[in-house]
């Protein structure tokens, strides 16, 4: 069990490392060996947790993300948040995690680039990251509805609206690079207000 404990604890470690190093250097410029180097291993040793750069990049991406996710499911399970609280509360939550995380965005979209020139379907790949995060915010929408607190709409046409905002700060954070989101937070209020 400790053999266990120590190669995921090892694999943390790995992640955490080649995600600030993909953030310092850009994905293009991030090599296995730099990964090694940064984490203070051979490359031998790296290939017993990972078969290349991509697979870090990729499993660096899901461990960010699962703990967002972690702290959105705590959040919905707050029963002292009314649905509208715990709505705004998850977006922003969503939102400090992208301001903590903005340069990342920019290698994001990089690595999004070049897999588009090789063909590959971009908006599958991110929808699989993403289909949680709405899931979420639709068990938190529907809540109200059942509560009373939400007018009765659409749950897909709100949750379209809502996460359209958070694309559009992504968008903001990597192509235009604004750094604060207090615009994109005061948006997030208006909308959950509106479906009141």
């Amino acid at each position: 069990m400790a053999v266990l404990v120590e190669h995921d604890k090892r694999k943390h470690e790995i992640l955490e490392n080649a995600l600030t190093l993909f953030v310092e250097e850009g994905y293009q410029d991030v090599t296995y060996q730099k990964i090694a180097d940064r984490c203070g291993i051979t490359r031998t040793t790296l290939y017993i947790y990972f078969k290349n750069k991509r697979e870090i990049f990729i499993w660096s991406l899901k461990q960010l993300t699962d703990a967002i996710e972690t702290e959105l499911n705590e959040t919905l399970s707050d029963q002292t948040l009314s649905a509208s609280e715990c709505l705004t509360k998850m977006c922003f939550e969503v939102i400090d995690e992208c301001e903590k995380n903005h340069k990342l965005f920019n290698v994001l979209l990089d690595y999004l680039m070049q897999l588009k020139k090789t063909g590959v379907d971009c908006g599958k790949r991110i929808r699989r990251r993403t289909v949680k995060l709405e899931h979420l915010m639709s068990t938190v929408i529907i809540r109200g509805m059942q509560s009373g607190e939400f007018k009765k709409q659409s749950v897909k046409k709100i949750n379209a609206v809502i996460y359209s905002l958070l694309e559009g700060a992504i968008f903001n954070m990597s192509l235009l690079s604004k750094t604060n989101l207090d615009d994109l937070r005061n948006s997030i209020v208006f909308v959950v207000n509106s479906i009141k």
